[in-house]
């Protein structure tokens, strides 16, 4: 048997590190962060305690990494729907599709839309990082998008960034009923369009 190449063992690598990325996504939404240890990631993820540390610092660094996965697909997702040739209305409608889709087929989206819930109520110096990350979510984007729409006459008047933040509180509401409930179904996206549309 030939010795594994350097790709293979990258690869291995990557894999090991997503394995536990993936576990400890599941106990920080259940739990919530205070209450998780690296027991249960270690039990959930299926490796050892010293291959845990091997990748991360701590839980902290772990939840970070999580938070800017979270954080960065949600705006990756809107810069994405707002460089589209579309209306503004049709900006919003697409981002209630795509995000409503993933939280409907995957269940670990739902899981990300917890995990900044849990953030957002942190405290502690430790996370001083969590405001910066969160200057950069997905608000202020919606929030430009609405502004055009409202230009355009497609969007009801008032305060973009707390339309922008009621839509995007709906989303995560719709997120954790699909994790408390198996046979929830998720609904119409344009239950959320009607939540912005003039």
């Amino acid at each position: 048997m030939s010795p594994r190449s350097e790709e293979q063992n990258e690869a291995i690598k990557d894999e090991r590190r997503e394995q536990i990325l993936s576990g400890s996504l599941r106990v920080f939404a259940r739990k919530g962060f205070a209450a998780a240890r690296i027991s249960d990631i270690v039990a959930r993820s299926g490796v050892s305690h010293g291959l845990v540390y091997h990748y991360f610092k701590s839980k902290e660094d772990i939840f970070l990494e999580l938070l800017k996965r979270a954080i960065g697909t949600s705006s990756e997702t809107l810069k994405m729907v707002d460089a589209l040739p579309l209306s503004p209305i049709e900006k919003v409608r697409q981002t209630a599709r795509y995000i409503l889709r993933g939280i409907g087929d995957f269940e670990e989206s739902a899981y990300y839309f917890l995990i900044v819930i849990h953030a957002s109520v942190m405290e502690g110096p430790e996370y001083s990082r969590v405001e910066k990350l969160k200057s950069s979510t997905a608000l202020e984007t919606m929030a430009g998008i609405l502004a055009e729409g409202q230009k355009a006459g497609e969007v009801r008047p008032g305060d973009t960034l707390a339309m922008s933040t009621v839509f995007f509180s709906a989303i995560q509401g719709l997120a954790m009923y699909k994790l408390a409930m198996e046979d929830f179904k998720v609904p119409d996206p344009e239950i959320l369009v009607n939540i912005v549309k003039r």
